[in-house]
């Protein structure tokens, strides 16, 4: 619980928080930044950038800006992708992670 209770989460899956929240839609900061547009995400395949410079994240979904926030936590630690349960079920493709 460090990581999430310390650091960032952007939402990747709408379909599973269907409350309808700007907070939870896909390309939000979890709990701290509602994504800015309603991108609908894709059934198959999304894309995302992540962008983050010092404490500015940069959230694009498909091409578009969809959160650009300003955060104040830890900027050491780990890159997590989502986990939810032992049911849930995603994927990952062509994660990179590149300093600039």
């Amino acid at each position: 619980m460090i990581a999430v209770n310390n650091g960032y989460e952007i939402q990747i899956d709408d379909l599973a928080m269907p409350d309808g929240n700007p907070i939870h839609r896909t390309g939000a900061v979890y709990g701290f930044a509602a994504a800015s547009k309603q991108i609908v995400s894709k059934e198959a395949w999304n894309v995302f950038e992540i962008n983050v410079t010092g404490q500015k994240y940069t959230v694009i979904l498909n091409n578009k800006i969809v959160t650009e926030f300003v955060g104040n936590r830890s900027l050491q630690g780990y890159i997590g992708l989502q986990n939810h349960d032992s049911k849930s079920r995603v994927s990952f493709r062509n994660i990179r992670i590149k300093e600039i």
